[in-house]
């Protein structure tokens, strides 16, 4: 019997949160976002004044779905 999918449109804090939660419940994640990172927005400011490298506050999504079971990552 072939598992249910669930599409998360958009990882930003609401889909990671709900992609972290669904993984592993033996249901099929799939992930779609435009852009193939997650921007933590409220240090922006920091990349601005160069507080902070830009590496710093930009994680890729795929990196994320690799590391949790039965999710994978949609560029789209």
């Amino acid at each position: 019997m072939k598992a249910k999918r669930v599409v998360i449109a958009g990882m930003g804090f609401g889909g990671l949160s709900a992609a972290k939660a669904l993984a592993g419940s033996g249901l099929e994640i799939v992930m779609v976002d435009r852009h193939n990172y997650h921007l933590f927005q409220p240090l922006l400011y920091q990349v601005a004044t160069a507080g902070l490298e830009q590496e710093s506050i930009a994680y890729p999504v795929r990196a994320l779905a690799r590391q949790w079971k039965e999710t994978r990552f949609h560029l789209g």
